[in-house]
């Protein structure tokens, strides 16, 4: 895991150098631990050495660390999870899961559910929707997929089998001809799939593409 997100990270900053001034440090152990214990969830070996190696990024460019989408940090990720934890404690007299309204693909990967206690965010697009690990799979999913999930997502995807497959899929994105890299408001972001600002789609949109690489 290690390899794949150092390979993914060194390729993008190849790319886009001032992410460098945005990328944190590595997290301690002791601070894994403790959002652990706050959420009564012990990290996959994947996620806690990502975070060994960087704690997010600062969120001050427009551009995040994971292709566009901001790398959220220890602290981030467990306020994001709670958030989620306070939505499904106040939906508890209700159905949350609805197979008419949510969706898995591949079908029985991904539980169909608007939220889930063991769905661990990464990352962020600044409107209520991410990218993550998923700990609790459907029958024929595996402990580890990545998936998106959030306010907009309501077909649930796995993007890659594990976080090692992921940060591979994003590094063999960036060196295809969907990578593009465009300018908003003065600051350079990442495109995907076209050069134009109006065309070009955000990170979730563009691997939810048939034709997106995989």
């Amino acid at each position: 895991m290690n390899v794949s997100w150092s390979k993914y990270r060194d390729e993008l900053l190849k790319r886009l150098p001032e992410l460098r001034e945005t990328l944190n440090g590595g997290a301690s152990d002791e601070d894994i631990r403790a959002v652990e214990e706050k959420m009564g969830i012990v990290f996959p070996d994947g996620l806690r050495t990502l975070y060994l190696e960087n704690n997010g990024d600062t969120g001050d460019a427009m551009c995040g660390m994971i292709l566009g989408f901001h790398f959220l940090t220890l602290d981030e990720l467990y306020s994001e999870w709670n958030d989620w934890k306070d939505i499904i404690e106040k939906w508890a007299t209700e159905d949350i899961s609805d197979s008419a309204v949510y969706s898995s693909d591949p079908p029985g990967y991904v539980k169909t559910r608007y939220a889930d206690l063991f769905w661990l965010p990464i990352c962020e697009d600044g409107s209520g929707n991410h990218i993550g690990i998923d700990l609790d799979p459907d029958v024929n999913g595996k402990v580890g997929q990545v998936i998106n999930f959030g306010r907009d997502e309501n077909r649930k995807t796995v993007l890659a089998d594990s976080l090692g497959a992921f940060f591979e899929r994003l590094t063999r994105i960036i060196n295809s001809k969907d990578f593009y890299i465009g300018e908003i408001e003065g600051e350079n972001v990442v495109l995907l799939g076209s050069d134009d600002e109006e065309e070009g789609s955000h990170l979730t949109d563009y691997l939810l593409k048939k034709e997106s690489v995989k």
